[in-house]
């Protein structure tokens, strides 16, 4: 049965443990959170798209002045920022708020924070219910846990809602016991889909593999403010060990005062003296490559030409998002990159406390990666 599916996307929050408003957090290409789910859901046809931004009316100001007055007059007419009508009540209150004033059938609701939802897996939901019997389709997890924040709404329920929200407990767990009939859909292998980024590490390194899923080499910037504060050394370090669990890395390194990586009175050397453009050599082990260049090469460019599941690029410039940053107690003065490019801070003399860390961040990201292509 086809259903006239709208779209409410919770962006309101205190957004607490972040410090600003998740929803107006950069993803990738240029996008916030928010605009990212509201392009998401222009893009899979919805005609109805309801914006919760709690009792925040900073947050509707400038989603309205930097996303929605961007769209087209076709789009906007879609759009629509509601405000909570009961304040301070969290998600249940978003959700009441929307369906209150909704018109379509049914919703399909997603949190802002939930960026690697797959708008399809709705429809999916909806295909694999018999009959409209039903109030609520939530996904559950592997771990058997509800998923609300992701679930297919109908505002019918509206007036219910109303009843949870004036008790004492105002959580969408608890309102899913009063709405009933709730079907229940096992996501199984999609759960990745589901994941959320609560916490400050959790949005950054969702973005990191966001970013690097674009990237046909994902990589990692190791920046430092100074020279010998020890990139080198945890560049090393990392490449051991990501190396040891099985992953191929590329290193690509920046020198405006130029090097030297052949010897002097070789073949190859000899031949690019005497002006040749590029020279290959290939031995049993090693391949290497000298080409001459009119101006420093693109190290993005470079790292995106090495043949190895993830590059770290080592540079005393900002770097390319995603950012380590090397310190050293006593010797740096200040950090070189911002703390939303910044996805760790590794002190060098902590390095053996802080690389397990990292590498397990880093292993993650490409388990994940790797899962969203090729599953």
């Amino acid at each position: 049965m086809a259903l006239n599916l709208g779209v409410i996307i919770l962006a309101g929050g205190l957004s607490s443990r972040m410090g600003y408003p998740k929803a107006l957090l950069p993803w990738t290409n240029g996008e916030s959170l928010i605009s990212h789910a509201l392009r998401n859901a222009l893009e899979h046809d919805a005609n109805d798209i309801l914006i919760s931004i709690g009792d925040d009316e900073s947050l509707g100001q400038a989603i309205q002045a930097n996303i929605i007055d961007t769209l087209s007059n076709k789009e906007k007419e879609k759009v629509s920022i509601v405000r909570d009508s009961v304040p301070r009540s969290g998600p249940l209150g978003g959700l009441y708020s929307t369906l209150a004033v909704g018109k379509s059938h049914a919703y399909a609701v997603l949190a802002v924070d939930m960026p690697f939802m797959d708008f399809n897996l709705y429809y999916d939901w909806l295909y694999q219910v018999e009959g409209d019997d039903w109030h609520v389709i939530v996904p559950v997890g592997e771990s058997g846990r509800y998923e609300p924040m992701a679930g297919i709404y109908k505002p019918s329920i509206a007036p219910l809602l109303q009843t949870a929200l004036a008790g004492d407990d105002v959580s969408l767990h608890h309102a899913l016991d009063i709405v009933r009939p709730v079907v229940t859909i096992d996501v199984g292998d999609s759960c990745h889909h589901l994941r959320n980024v609560n916490h400050v590490e959790d949005y950054k390194w969702a973005r990191a593999e966001a970013v690097n899923a674009n990237r046909h080499v994902p990589l990692i910037s190791v920046v430092a403010e100074k020279r010998k504060t020890g990139k080198t050394t945890v560049v090393t370090r990392l490449v051991k060990e990501l190396e040891r669990i099985g992953f191929s890395v590329g290193v690509v390194k920046s020198d405006k005062h130029g090097f030297h990586m052949d010897y002097e009175g070789t073949d190859t050397d000899l031949v690019m003296k005497a002006g040749a453009t590029a020279v290959a050599i290939a031995g049993p082990t090693e391949t290497a490559i000298r080409i001459r260049t009119e101006k420093q090469s693109s190290l993005y460019d470079l790292v995106q030409q090495l043949p190895v599941d993830i590059a770290i690029l080592e540079t005393r410039s900002q770097g390319i998002f995603p950012i380590v940053e090397v310190t050293r107690e006593g010797y740096t003065e200040s950090l070189i990159s911002s703390d939303i490019e910044r996805v760790e801070t590794i002190e060098v003399t902590e390095l053996d406390q802080c690389l397990p860390a990292l590498v397990c961040r880093i292993q993650s990201m490409m388990r994940n990666l790797d899962d969203s292509r090729y599953c």
